[in-house]
């Protein structure tokens, strides 16, 4: 009985302990929050006053000087062009002109030739090949990273007893949790032939068939692969280090009325998903 009441003593403070420093988390985040808010306000006025100030002496219209101030201001601070450099490398319509439609065919027409191994002679590599093997890509800059499972620190639930000084016992279960995290393990080649997925780098080698492999998916700047007889994913990340310029000639005879350019793409997990299937089916 007396354990008992031990035992729901001690539950009902390791609560409010843990009420506690839910508040306290909660009160730090908040008060995080509102001294960036008051520093960016000072920040803003600061820039707003100053730069008003100093355009006048030229201008010498309060108004104009105010409202360019304010402007210098906004762009100081919150950097709007972030944003729309962002938005203009996302979409090549705005500076192109050509359809989403013709750059999406001719970047197809691309992935088709990495398939057929016609884009090998673009990448220089040191890898020996086999007997009837082709090089399809060798990108160097390839992060390569893995799922592990990390063990994250626990809570004792329970009570403890003083036995002597310095020495107690502690009556409970301790609960532990665990969860995955991505580790990066190094960075190298990332290769596709023919017949295999080869990774070469400082500290770690891979030399996979690719009949071994079971999926490959898109993730950011990268891809995911499985394959057979490994616990844990792999990771593959830094695609875009290879930028490819297509040069687009308008058909006129199709009605086509844009002027030729360049185009430029960078690879990504969908298209070497593409790849690497393609080339797998190819040599079933």
């Amino acid at each position: 009985m007396i354990v008992c009441l031990l035992c729901s003593k001690t539950n009902s403070d390791v609560e409010l302990i843990n009420g506690y420093k839910t508040i306290l988390n909660y009160v730090v985040m908040m008060n995080s929050k509102f001294i960036k808010f008051i520093k960016n306000t000072f920040l803003l006025f600061f820039i707003f006053f100053i730069g008003s100030a100093i355009i006048d002496i030229y201008v010498g219209n309060t108004n104009i000087s105010m409202f360019l101030g304010l402007v210098l201001a906004i762009v100081v601070l919150l950097k709007p062009q972030k944003h729309f450099r962002k938005l203009g490398s996302v979409k090549n319509i705005f500076k192109t002109g050509i359809p989403d439609e013709t750059i999406e065919n001719h970047r197809n027409l691309i992935l088709e030739q990495f398939i057929a191994g016609d884009l090998a002679n673009h990448f220089s590599t040191d890898i020996f090949l086999k007997k009837g093997e082709k090089l399809v890509f060798d990108i160097p800059g390839i992060q390569i990273c893995e799922e592990k499972t990390i063990k994250v620190k626990g809570n004792h639930s329970g009570y403890s007893v003083r036995i002597m000084k310095g020495l107690s016992y502690r009556f409970g279960d301790f609960e532990s949790t665990a969860e995955k995290r991505v580790a990066a393990l190094d960075t190298g080649h990332f290769i596709i032939t023919t017949k295999r997925l080869i990774f070469t780098g400082g500290k770690k080698s891979l030399d996979i068939p690719l009949s071994k492999i079971v999926s490959a998916k898109p993730v950011n700047n990268g891809i995911l692969i499985d394959r057979t007889a490994k616990q844990n994913v792999e990771y593959f990340l830094g695609l875009d280090n290879v930028q490819l310029d297509m040069t687009l000639i308008p058909e006129v005879q199709n009605g086509e009325t844009w002027k030729e350019q360049k185009v430029k793409f960078s690879l990504n997990g969908f298209d070497v998903r593409r790849i690497i299937q393609g080339v797998i089916q190819i040599a079933e």
